[in-house]
Formats: structure tokens, sequence, C-alpha cells
């Protein structure tokens, strides 16, 4: 007896209605069915019959939980009511649709360089990893102008070179997480706008043809720390809290400038950044307002008055990267900031069988075991035991690194 066939079912969210299409070989179907069980209890969850000439049927949304595997039969009847065979049953997925955006758009989508760094936040709620996702670059009409390879790698990043000066493009990127959900963060409008550097170079070279060679120079200055403190270095940072580092010696700034200064545990109120010669100088503070709110405040001594800039309002977490942009241009000052949230440190640790999503490990290191279930490990709360044989005295958050 013929039998309806489903069309592959790609993971869904179930928080929004679905269409299943149907294809069927027999006299023409004047309505159909589906019914769907429930994968781990075998428990039919939903079971509906409509009337029409389309081999389409729609799944209402909230009729299904995500995060769930399900199976699906169906069958079609004909203009007499006569039913057909159940079709063969397909396995599919429902997950939460993950999160998938460009999280480093700058303001006013202003990117201030012929290349962009562009990064792409995703978390999906249901620990959907994602499979492989591909960039792109459209001019001003959408016409595509180039497109990356495949990628696959966790972090989700791609640098766009080669950008016109004065130029309208759009970037976008579409993936595909491991069980087939589409994702697209939809075209995003950059403007290319930049300043073309006349005289600023990192590396100078000078050819000497009279003695056939080059003299090569630099900008770099190479400056010593002048104190007695001793410091820490953590995951490529220096520990300053409660601590004061300071440069008297080995360079000058005469001209026009640019200081970034970038750090975390910045919530704070303090002087962060000073900076003087024997006539002129800035302070960099920070204040936290009674509404929680913080302002980064800039003061630049200027003959009898001061000159005052003040950031923002902002409200960042103290594990926040922060940056900090000081710049002077023929004596007229701009303070900008700039709040990478949830900022993790290199070095984080993961035990089981797959990676935890890097939303799930930016305050906490994650271990997932082979029976799926999370624990918190925290790196200053644990030991480690490396050896072959099972250690003896352990705690709940000792991990043993041995074994077969």
């Amino acid at each position: 007896m013929a039998r309806p066939i489903i069309s592959k079912i790609k993971p869904f969210d179930a928080n929004k209605e679905y269409e299943v299409s149907l294809s069927w070989d027999g006299n023409r179907a004047t309505a159909n069915r589906i019914i769907i069980y429930d994968y781990d209890t075998n428990r039919t969850v939903f079971d509906d019959t409509v009337s029409t000439y389309l081999l389409k049927h729609t799944i209402p949304a909230n009729t299904l939980a995500n995060g769930k595997k399900y199976i699906m039969q169906a069958q079609t009847y004909d203009a007499r009511s006569a039913p057909s065979a159940l079709s063969d049953k397909v396995l599919f997925y429902t997950f939460e649709t993950p999160d998938f955006y460009f999280e480093n758009i700058p303001e006013n989508s202003l990117v201030e360089n012929a290349s962009f760094a562009a990064s792409i936040h995703y978390y999906s709620p249901d620990w959907e990893d994602i499979g492989k996702y591909i960039f792109y670059l459209y001019d001003a009409s959408k016409k595509k102008l180039f497109q990356s390879g495949e990628l696959t790698d966790d972090d989700i990043r791609y640098n766009y070179k080669g950008l016109d000066n004065n130029t309208v493009y759009y970037i976008r990127c579409m993936g595909v997480t491991v069980n087939g959900m589409e994702l697209d963060t939809g075209y995003i409008e950059i403007t290319v706008r930049f300043e073309n550097p006349n005289q600023y170079a990192r590396v100078y070279a000078t050819p000497i043809p009279s003695q056939g060679c080059i003299q090569v120079a630099s900008n770099l200055v190479i400056i010593q720390y002048n104190g007695t403190d001793s410091f820490t270095y953590t995951d490529g940072m220096i520990d300053l809290r409660d601590k004061t580092l300071y440069y008297d010696k080995g360079f000058l700034i005469r001209d026009d400038f640019t200081v970034l200064i970038r750090g975390i545990h910045l919530w704070q109120n303090a002087d962060i950044f000073k900076m003087s010669n024997n006539s002129l100088g800035l302070t960099l503070s920070s204040r936290i307002y009674h509404n929680g709110q913080l302002r980064f405040r800039l003061l630049v001594p200027n003959g009898a008055g001061s000159y005052l800039l003040y950031s923002e309002p902002l409200v960042f977490e103290n594990e926040d990267m922060v940056t900090i942009c000081v710049r002077r241009k023929q004596n007229v000052y701009q303070l900008k900031v700039f709040i990478e949230p949830g900022f993790s440190t290199e070095g984080d640790m993961w035990y089981g069988i797959e990676r935890p999503d890097k939303n799930l490990i930016r305050n906490n290191d994650t271990w997932i075991n082979t029976m799926g279930d999370t624990h918190i490990v925290r790196k200053e709360e644990y030991h480690v035991f490396p050896e072959h044989a099972e250690p003896l005295n352990i705690m709940l958050n000792d991990l043993w690194l041995g074994g077969e």
C-alpha cells in the first residue's frame, strides 16, 4: 500500500509555527494527518488532520517543547476518506532559535579603517553547537562582492580587509548548527570612512646608496618602569589593584597622540591614568554616581582654567573588558569608551564529551560529564590529580586526569 513521504525536517524553534511538506503518489489527497511522538517516552503529543488539497501541514507555535527529539508519521486521505498507510517514521529536533548577530558593530555603523574584524555573538539555550558558517560582503545595492570559505571555529570571527574609503557596504553571516538549524544575521550596513595617514608609520626605511644599505628606524620606544613594587601577570594582563605603575623617563610626546587604556576591574572611584611633563598634563579618572552609573572623566589643565570631558553614563560588570581611548589632535581632546561584556580570560578549562558554549564559561569553567549534566568548576577551588591511579582523598570539585 502506498505511503506518503515526509520531506526532510530541519531543526526548528517550537515557539514558532512550522510547516511540514509531504509527497504522495496515489489518488489525489483531500486531507492529511500528522502524528508526533515524544522520542523518549513514545507518547503521542500531537495528532492532527486537516482538509486540504495541499500536501502541507502546519504545526502551531508552542505545540512542542524546545530542546527535545520527536518522531513524526503522516498519512493522506482521498475523496472517499480512504486513508493511506502511515509513512515511515522521521526523527527531528526542536531548538530555541540561537542568538546570532554581529556583536561589535561600531557606533553609527562607522568603520574608521580599511579593515574590520567582525565578531559574531552566538548563544544557544539548548547547547546546540554551531557547525559551519560563511561571512559575506555586499556593495550598497546588496550585490555580493565576496564570501569567505566555510569556517568552523568556535570563535566566530572574520577580518574584512581592503575596504574602500567613503564607501557603504553590507556585511552578513550565515551559518548552520550541527543538527541543521539555519542561522542568518541579515544584511548589516556599515560605512567606511577613515583618514589616510601621511606622516605616521611604525617603521621607516631610508636607502643609503653610498653604503649599499638601508637604514631602518622606528617610532616605537622601549621604556622601563622606575619603582620598587613587584607585579604579577595573569592571562597576559598586569595586576595593578592597590598598586601604581609609573614611568618617568624614556619618551616625550610633543604633538598629537592617541592613548588606549584597556583593563578589567574598572568599576571604581579612582584616578586611573596620569600623564604630564613640566608644563602640561592630563588625568583620567572614574566616578560611580548614586543612580548606579559610572562616568570616566578627562581633566586637562589649560592655563587659568581646565579642559574637562566626561564619557557617556555607563553600566557594566567589573569583569567586563573596558577600553578607554584618549586622543589629542591640534589641542582638541576626545574621550571614547568601549565595553566588551563578559570578558573571558585565557586558560579556561573544560572536560567532557563536548565543548561548552562560550557564554556558559565566561564566569566559570564548565565541565560537562558523559551523562550530559553540567557541573561548575571554579579554578580556585579544585585540585588536579594527574596520577594514573585514582586518588583516595578528594573533594567534590577535584579533577582526576589519570586513568585509562
